[in-house]
């Protein structure tokens, strides 16, 4: 497959980087920073469907960015856990359209203890978390 040009694997730098680390993606400003192994498979003739998915996840966000502004973004995404919480949403959605058409499963205990993790300084609990996943995708 291939990636645009603000597409690119993550370097070690982001270890170093609180919350980013090598094994999430994330959408930074113009740039979607992607855990190697998953630009690698990207990049394959075949990809990972879930992987797909992930990318579209952050192309949405990036879209969200640029249309928001990257700095207003930026701050409210930082400090608002429930600005935090709705664009996950948002992003998630448009990956669930993906996994749905693909009739690719959904894993709704997985991806609601992640995003209701430190990782998105707990916006909020697994249990709600979970009941808005199962509202989007039933909404699809």
């Amino acid at each position: 497959m291939k990636l645009p040009w603000y597409v690119v694997p993550k370097t070690a730098l982001f270890d170093w980087i609180p919350l980013l680390g090598k094994s999430t993606a994330n959408s930074i400003g113009p740039f979607i920073f992607i855990p190697t192994k998953i630009y690698i498979d990207l990049k394959s003739e075949n990809p990972n469907p879930k992987h797909i998915a992930l990318l579209i996840h952050e192309e949405t966000h990036r879209k969200r960015q640029k249309q928001i502004g990257f700095l207003k973004f930026g701050m409210k995404y930082l400090f608002n856990s429930n600005f935090r919480f709705q664009e996950e949403l948002i992003a998630v959605k448009e990956a669930m359209k993906y996994l749905k058409k693909n009739k690719i499963k959904f894993d709704f205990d997985k991806n609601s203890k992640f995003l209701s993790s430190y990782v998105y300084l707990w916006p909020v609990s697994k249990k709600y978390a979970e009941k808005e996943l199962k509202r989007v995708w039933n909404e699809l």
